[in-house]
């Protein structure tokens, strides 16, 4: 019996790991942050080729708002994205992000960028 729990509790844990998103975030939110944009990143999956696209946010207000995080939510539960930033980010009033996917997958992933 002990047995059979404990092999059940691996394969839960297996199971937990390999389908977890990748999920990343940039920076702390706080009750004094506004939502500054919230965009979905999306692309096909194509077989055998890891597919990537850039997001660019660049404000063109007259006063911009500084960033100060970035939370990147993985909508996939398999084969997430790998998301890295090329330029700006947290403490700067733009940014650009890299999303590439894993191969033969595609990407959906909720990008929520904070701003004050």
């Amino acid at each position: 019996m002990k047995s059979l729990l404990i092999c059940a509790l691996f394969i839960g844990m297996f199971a937990a790991f390999a389908y977890a998103g990748n999920d990343y975030s940039w920076g702390i939110i706080t009750d004094k942050d506004v939502l500054i944009s919230n965009s979905t990143v999306r692309t096909v999956s194509r077989p055998f080729i890891r597919t990537a696209k850039k997001l660019v946010f660049k404000q063109k207000l007259k006063d911009p708002y500084t960033i100060v995080a970035i939370k990147v939510t993985d909508k996939k539960i398999i084969g997430g994205a790998t998301v890295t930033i090329l330029s700006g980010g947290v403490g700067s009033q733009n940014v650009t992000l890299l999303f590439k996917s894993e191969r033969g997958k595609s990407i959906n992933d909720q990008v929520e960028i904070y701003g004050r």
